[in-house]
């Protein structure tokens, strides 16, 4: 495989071994319409480790997004495009409103845009911040994300109020990512992500706790781990990521995502290349992921103002 890295870095995928994850990832959501009443029924020892299990194919299914996002998932472009379109009904929200929302990510990292702790440093609404970013990584970025696709049924109208609201000339030009053609397809994988929440709904509806401890589990973990690797890193540095530490077996099973300053750096990297990049990079770990991931507790912090240029003293033929 180093070989072949070094070789062709950007066109190597491993398409088995994503088609085997995507299988795990699928075929357990769908499992779980049958699975969740009956294991809530069983036994409360036995639903924990379902609910640990779920959590895992929640992580799972966003990070084969990811890959389908960066077309890393399949090497034929319309069926990596539809296999993440089937991720993201499963996941809750449209592939292609994940797909902008992560290339801008890419694109404004750690910028006034993306950058999820850093409050104005001249607010004086320091609380509202607060309350915004604790709810935020508490399960309300993926309440968004679910809820988000409502407006696509009147993308005309609402682009031009949030253009003439904003006066944004980078959120303007982000939403005219959203091609009509996209536009579409948001339209309709909205009303089978519905279809695919109504379904848990009516399998559960007897007792529906199962159902919405999974689904604030989900948003839980979507949301608290959606900025834990660029938490507190240099606000004025576009590629400004953690590479964060796990044990090398769990590695494979979480994509190397952990590895995620060398995917800043190397975006249009599969994940089965990033170790060797890692390591032709000579990078190194900045922290342990659930120990790094848990900082964001503290809260939000004061955008730090760009640091000056030095000065240095003029040549002494300029002061003569």
């Amino acid at each position: 495989m180093k070989t072949m890295a070094s070789a062709d870095p950007l066109r190597y995928l491993p398409q088995t071994r994503n088609l085997a994850l995507s299988a795990f990832a699928i075929l357990f959501q769908l499992a779980g319409l049958v699975l969740t009443p009956v294991i809530w029924a069983w036994s409360g020892a036995a639903f924990a480790v379902y609910l640990a299990l779920y959590g895992y194919a929640t992580v799972m299914c966003w990070l084969l997004i990811h890959e389908a996002i960066h077309r890393k998932l399949l090497r034929r472009s319309s069926a990596n495009d539809f296999l993440g379109r089937v991720h993201g009904i499963l996941f809750g929200c449209p592939f292609h409103i994940l797909k902008i929302g992560h290339m801008t990510h890419h694109r404004y990292n750690r910028s006034e845009l993306d950058t999820t702790e850093l409050v104005p440093t001249d607010t004086k609404h320091f609380m509202r911040w607060w309350l915004a970013y604790y709810g935020r990584i508490l399960g309300l970025l993926y309440l968004s994300e679910v809820i988000s696709p409502l407006v696509f049924y009147g993308w005309k109208r609402f682009k031009r109020l949030i253009i003439a609201w904003t006066r944004n000339k980078a959120l303007a030009a982000i939403l005219d990512l959203f091609t009509r053609r996209m536009v579409q397809a948001i339209q309709i994988d909205a009303i089978l992500c519905v279809g695919f929440l109504a379904a848990q709904v009516y399998v559960n509806w007897h007792d529906l706790t199962p159902f919405i401890l999974l689904f604030f589990w989900r948003g839980l973990i979507v949301s608290f781990y959606d900025n834990a690797y660029h938490y507190g890193t240099d606000p004025h540095d576009n590629q400004a990521a953690n590479n964060l530490a796990v044990p090398r077996l769990v590695r494979p099973f979480i994509l190397n995502h952990n590895m995620h300053r060398v995917h800043h750096r190397h975006p249009s990297a599969s994940w089965a290349l990033l170790p060797g990049l890692f390591v032709a990079d000579k990078d190194a770990f900045d922290g342990v992921l659930i120990a790094t991931g848990l900082q964001q507790i503290k809260g939000p912090m004061r955008r730090p103002a760009p640091s000056k240029p030095v000065e240095r003293p003029r040549a002494a033929e300029e002061r003569a």
